[in-house]
């Protein structure tokens, strides 16, 4: 019997498939019967995708979810918040290094309302910053780092996003008591705009998250410099990330999390910091630092000087005021913060 896994599975996986053509022979690795194995397409799915996105469809496929219960109900939404998330990280990072290196008029609705929400994230905060910025964008006629983001984010795709925000908060909020067969007929339409969103997002398949871990300098008498990179690639099917060291002539910024368009060039990168942050490198060597949670953590929240973050595994609040680059990451989001909302 099809079941909501199997047609998430299937139709996520074609769609990622167009954008990684080797993976398209493995969707004729079936049984003896010649059925496939969902199984097989949905790991795929979860290595293949941002660890961020990744992580939630994991859970999502797992046997636990299978039923078109409450569980499964409030995971669709988790897995769309996160990706809606991830997506507007993406193209916020973007805004901000291209007015770094450019300044550029912004108008004056935007910065009132972006100074207003980008300290707290929200699905409907979220929402609106991505059909916002994708509006400024078509004004500054340059590319997306992620080529895929222009064509995908119309006016149409962020009413349907927007379509999300509403049930969300009810949802989330546990503000309606809602019968097994209401939440039966729920989870069969969360399904269906989930595994729309999701291949619509399939493009990021082509892309790689990384954390750079470490960077070391080699300089030889009467020779360039070479810059060995230390980097953990963020997209795993069981968060056991997969390490490699890369040379490269020039060097990329420390202590980040990167997007890359392919890992042969890693001068090409959008830096997601301190969105999007990576403390598995982060030594336990202090009291202080007993309670760090190695994860991968994307920002919740800026309130009186101090930034939050939630895990993508870690499921329970995290204290990140030890880690040894904290600062830092506080001022990186003042800097956007002022980047963004100029004064007048």
């Amino acid at each position: 019997m099809n079941t909501l896994n199997d047609a998430l599975a299937q139709q996520v996986f074609k769609a990622m498939a167009v954008h990684r053509p080797q993976l398209a022979a493995l969707a004729d690795l079936g049984d003896d019967e010649g059925d496939i194995d969902i199984r097989l397409l949905g790991d795929q799915i979860i290595r293949n995708f941002p660890w961020p996105i990744g992580i939630e469809v994991r859970r999502l496929l797992s046997g636990s979810m299978r039923e078109p219960d409450r569980r499964r109900l409030d995971q669709l939404f988790r897995t769309f918040e996160r990706s809606v998330q991830f997506l507007a990280f993406v193209m916020l990072a973007q805004l901000w290094k291209a007015r770094k290196e450019k300044p550029f008029p912004l108008p004056a609705s935007f910065v009132n309302e972006f100074q207003r929400r980008a300290p707290l994230v929200s699905l409907g905060n979220l929402t609106w910053m991505v059909r916002q910025i994708a509006r400024i964008w078509k004004t500054t006629d340059s590319q997306w780092f992620v080529a895929e983001i222009g064509t995908l984010v119309t006016d149409k795709f962020c009413d349907e996003l927007d379509g999300w925000v509403p049930e969300r908060n009810e949802m989330g909020h546990y503000q309606v008591n809602l019968t097994g067969e209401e939440v039966q007929r729920r989870c069969v339409m969360a399904n269906e705009r989930i595994i729309s969103l999701l291949t619509k997002l399939a493009f990021f398949s082509k892309y790689k998250l990384v954390s750079v871990r470490d960077i070391k300098v080699q300089k030889q008498q009467y020779h360039p410099a070479v810059f060995d990179h230390r980097i953990d690639v963020l997209n795993s099917g069981d968060s056991d990330f997969k390490t490699q060291d890369l040379k490269n002539p020039t060097f990329t910024e420390s202590n980040a999390v990167l997007l890359l368009k392919g890992m042969k060039n890693v001068e090409e990168y959008l830096n997601l910091s301190p969105l999007v942050i990576d403390t598995h490198g982060e030594q336990i060597d202090t009291k202080e630092k007993l309670a760090l949670r190695k994860d991968v953590f994307l920002f919740s929240k800026f309130r009186e000087g101090d930034i939050f973050y939630s895990g993508a595994e870690a499921t329970e609040r995290s204290d990140l005021r030890a880690l040894s680059n904290y600062a830092q990451l506080v001022a990186e989001f003042q800097d956007m913060m002022a980047t963004l909302t100029p004064a007048s």
